[in-house]
């Protein structure tokens, strides 16, 4: 009976010794797959920024086979030449704008708006007691 009693107490400890074993191997699993999962995201999220960049770089091409495609035209090369060499087509007159005088002319224009405003303010001349007669009422 005794021999019972004790092959039943190995057995315990055996079974407590294999399952805590097989837990110790779950949490060896479970913390192998979150790795896995972690690093499948991250290669996820640099698969994903390098088909951005993949896009955005394939759109600067085309805008610049764009450009190409203008400059090695015929209205692109005549505008150079016009602007580069001052060439002009028989019949055209070139007309040269001055900054410093549009300036000056728009300088003197303002000058004779204030000062117009100036002698409507002089004619228009208010008793004292109408100035704070407006003041309480009319305002």
């Amino acid at each position: 009976m005794r021999k019972n009693h004790s092959d039943k107490k190995e057995n315990s400890w055996l079974i407590r010794i294999i399952i805590f074993l097989g837990l110790v191997a779950l949490v060896f699993i479970v913390l192998a797959i979150l790795k896995e999962t972690y690093q499948k995201k991250q290669i996820q999220k640099n698969i994903n920024d390098l088909q951005a960049d993949a896009d955005r770089i394939q759109g600067d091409n085309l805008h610049l086979a764009d450009k190409l495609k203008y400059f090695e035209g015929k209205d692109s090369q005549e505008k150079e030449m016009r602007d580069k060499l001052n060439l002009q087509k028989p019949g055209e007159k070139m007309v040269v704008i001055v900054p410093g005088v549009a300036e000056k002319n728009i300088n003197t224009d303002v000058n004779i708006i204030e000062k117009n405003k100036q002698q409507q303010q002089i004619t228009i001349k208010i008793s004292n007691l109408q100035k704070w007669w407006n003041y309480f009422f009319k305002y």
